[in-house]
């Protein structure tokens, strides 16, 4: 079993995509084995988060059982503690923020207000430091993720979007002093890097991603297959590790 923790879906500002609707979604998992996803409407990205998570969640009631809800939310449009609850109650799963896009700074009060209000409701974090792996995109920097990370300890946080080399290094050492920060593996290109990185933090918080449908799903679906690890270990990032961190029954 397959569980990706980073798929979206919708329009795309900076070039046509070949795959775009939720169905079309479902089509590139069937096809790369992945039974699950969760997944965001790119609208609630990039123009309007309110708007943007009822189409997510639409998406999820149209093909039950392969969708899992991720939402996302800026200062903008009444962002703030209170949504982050409502939306933990309101069947979201999985908390996506993107500083870069949603112009907010991980060291605002608002990030502060957010990542607390996401670890008293048990919603798990993502950030990503780049929306994919293309180099046009400024990054951001693995250590202001950490800085969030260490000032709430209660809250999970997965890191999205590192890739090799000076990335990786970082990855890993905030991973070794973080224990509440996971990451998944959509943009990670380093030889060997997934059998690295267990080797230097485990298998319990790595979490198969891929992208979609910015990535085409079935790249990242190799990695794993072919990443030199242990079935429980290959088990755990496939689909076990996303199960336990978003509470997902079975």
């Amino acid at each position: 079993m397959r569980i990706d923790i980073n798929a979206c879906f919708g329009h795309w500002p900076y070039w046509d995509l070949p795959h775009k609707t939720p169905a079309e979604l479902v089509g590139l998992m069937d096809r790369a084995g992945i039974d699950r996803a969760a997944v965001m409407s790119l609208r609630a990205m990039l123009v309007d988060w309110r708007a943007g998570n009822e189409e997510t969640l639409a998406a999820a009631k149209a093909h039950p059982g392969r969708f899992i809800p991720a939402a996302t939310l800026s200062p903008f449009l009444g962002g703030g503690g209170d949504e982050v609850r409502r939306l933990a109650g309101g069947g979201f799963r999985l908390l996506r923020l993107y500083p870069q896009f949603q112009s907010f700074s991980l060291e605002s009060d608002f990030a502060d207000e957010v990542a607390a209000a996401a670890g008293e409701s048990g919603l798990p974090v993502m950030i990503p430091t780049r929306p994919m792996m293309n180099w046009r995109f400024k990054t951001l920097a693995i250590e202001t993720v950490g800085a969030l990370a260490v000032r709430h300890p209660k809250t999970t946080f997965v890191l999205s979007g590192p890739n090799y080399l000076a990335e990786f290094q970082a990855v890993v050492r905030l991973m070794r002093k973080a224990p509440n920060v996971w990451c998944e593996t959509t943009c990670f290109q380093g030889f060997g890097a997934l059998r690295r990185l267990v080797e230097d933090v485990g298998a319990d918080r790595i979490l198969f991603g891929t992208g979609a449908v910015l990535h085409y799903p079935a790249c990242n679906a190799a990695k794993l297959d072919r990443a030199d690890l242990t079935e429980p270990q290959r088990t755990a990032i496939a689909s076990a590790n996303a199960g336990r961190l978003m509470r997902l029954e079975g």
